[in-house]
C-alpha cells in the first residue's frame, strides 16, 4: 500500500483506484486477521498523509456494498456518489448496445419488454445475462450426444 502511494505521488498528478473497495476496507471486526489490520491501517495512514503530501493524488474507489464500509474509511472521502439502478429506457438501452450486431429477430418491443422484465439489474448483470445468452447455442453442441451433417446454412 505504501509503494503505492508513494508512487503515486512521485507521478502526480495521479489517481489511485480501487474497485471493490469493500473487498479491502469492511467493516473492522474482532475476528479479523492480523494481515488485514495492517492492510487497513496502512491505507488509512496513507490516505490521510501524515508521511507525505496527498495534494495532486486523487483517491477514487467503488463499491456495490456502501453499508459494509468501514466508518473510518467513507469519513475520509470528501464526496460520496451513489449511481442508481438503471431505468427501464436505460436498461432497454443497455440490452440494445450488449446485443449489438448480433444478428437477432429483435423488435423495439422486445428490447422494452426485456427492460421491463429486468427491473432491479445492473449494467453487469445486463451484460451477463445476455453473453449467457448468447453462448447458449455453444452450451447446446457442447453437450449434443448426436450431430447431423448439414449442406448448407443459410442466414
Amino acid at each position: 500500500m505504501r509503494l503505492l502511494f508513494k508512487r503515486a505521488r512521485r507521478h502526480k498528478p495521479a489517481i489511485v483506484f480501487f474497485d471493490e473497495i469493500d473487498a479491502l476496507c469492511g467493516n473492522r471486526k474482532g475476528d479479523s486477521a492480523d494481515h488485514e489490520i495492517r492492510v487497513k491501517s496502512e491505507l488509512l495512514v496513507q490516505m490521510d498523509g501524515l508521511n507525505a503530501d496527498n495534494s495532486g493524488v486523487l483517491f477514487l474507489a467503488a463499491t456495490n456494498l456502501p453499508w459494509n464500509l468501514d466508518p473510518a474509511f467513507i469519513r475520509r472521502f470528501q464526496k460520496r456518489i451513489e449511481v442508481p439502478l438503471p431505468d427501464e429506457g436505460a436498461r432497454a438501452r443497455l440490452f440494445e448496445l450488449e446485443i449489438g450486431g448480433t444478428l437477432c429477430d429483435l423488435s423495439p418491443d422486445d428490447y422494452k419488454e426485456l427492460a421491463k422484465e429486468s427491473k432491479g439489474f445492473s449494467g453487469s448483470d445486463i451484460k451477463t445475462l445476455v453473453q449467457d445468452a448468447l453462448n447458449c447455442p455453444i452450451t447446446r453442441v457442447i453437450e449434443a450426444t448426436h450431430f447431423s451433417e448439414v449442406s448448407s446454412i443459410s442466414l
